[in-house]
């Protein structure tokens, strides 16, 4: 398994060549690039750093209007051409619901979108990823329930996930049950921890914050870099190479304390703290 990395918050400002080069001279091993900009896997490979993903979340074709669904799979298929033109294994995908809709009716809106993507990625050799971000319960593949009904709906292999347990935690699933049971599903990995907040959950309850905005967190928990919340790094990397699972898991910075959107050299720091964490797990 490889250790990655990619831009996010204020270090998406910086230059991306220089910035990878940076990840190199770190020790980084690989980097998720943007879904829609040629030449960025060029420049990783300038500087040694495998490509396994794109970064982010590109793309919302679940709609109900027709023109407008066709209008996201176009664009989802121009990011899957640019990623076969540059030899990106994986391209992350969005999984929005579309509100007017009920939560049946969006798993056939999946099905209506990701067939023919799933389809069309395939004969470009490239899987379509989802990461199980929820997004405050927006988005669609973020349980073992909704990941169950969507792969059913299209059981193509070409889906699967950008496993990231930060979520899961929050949402008190077990990530490691998670991590074993959809492990065949799993193409990409993200680093990524959660610190709780008691005195938060206290004020706000599982719902969060009403009319208070408490800064650099959901009220009763907050995103950590790796080593810094309640994920238990030795077990999940563990329980990853158990289910097959040896490609790149990747650090996702969106920690407050580390500088994530005021303070590049201090996000610079954070990511190396949370190298340091992670390395010795790596084989």
């Amino acid at each position: 398994m490889k250790l990655g990395f990619f831009p996010t918050g204020i270090l998406q400002k910086l230059d991306f060549e220089e910035f990878a080069r940076w990840g190199a001279e770190q020790g980084f091993e690989a980097m998720d690039v943007p879904p829609d900009r040629p030449g960025t896997r060029a420049i990783c490979a300038r500087y040694g750093l495998q490509v396994s993903c794109t970064s982010g979340i590109y793309g919302d074709p679940l709609k109900a209007d027709d023109r407008e669904r066709e209008q996201q799979i176009d664009l989802i298929k121009q990011a899957v051409d640019l990623a076969a033109a540059q030899g990106v294994p994986c391209v992350s995908t969005g999984h929005r619901r579309d509100p007017s809709v009920s939560a049946e009716d969006n798993i056939r809106l999946f099905k209506l979108a990701y067939e023919p993507l799933a389809a069309y990625a395939e004969q470009k050799g490239v899987k379509l990823v989802f990461e199980n971000w929820p997004n405050s319960g927006r988005n669609l593949m973020i349980t073992p329930e909704l990941w169950d009904r969507a792969f059913n709906a299209v059981p193509s292999p070409t889906l699967g996930l950008v496993f990231d347990p930060s979520h899961l935690v929050w949402q008190g699933i077990d990530y490691l049950r998670a991590a074993r049971d959809f492990g065949s599903r799993i193409y990409h990995a993200h680093a990524k921890d959660t610190e709780l907040l008691p005195d938060g959950q206290y004020r706000y309850g599982i719902y969060g914050p009403q009319t208070e905005s408490p800064r650099g967190s959901a009220g009763w928990w907050r995103y950590r870099l790796p080593g810094f919340g309640v994920v238990d790094w030795a077990k999940y990397v563990d329980t990853l190479y158990q289910v097959g699972f040896d490609g790149v898991l990747s650090i996702e910075h969106e920690d407050h304390v580390w500088g994530w959107t005021t303070d590049p050299d201090r996000a610079k720091r954070g990511l190396i703290l949370a190298r340091k964490v992670l390395e010795p797990l790596l084989v």
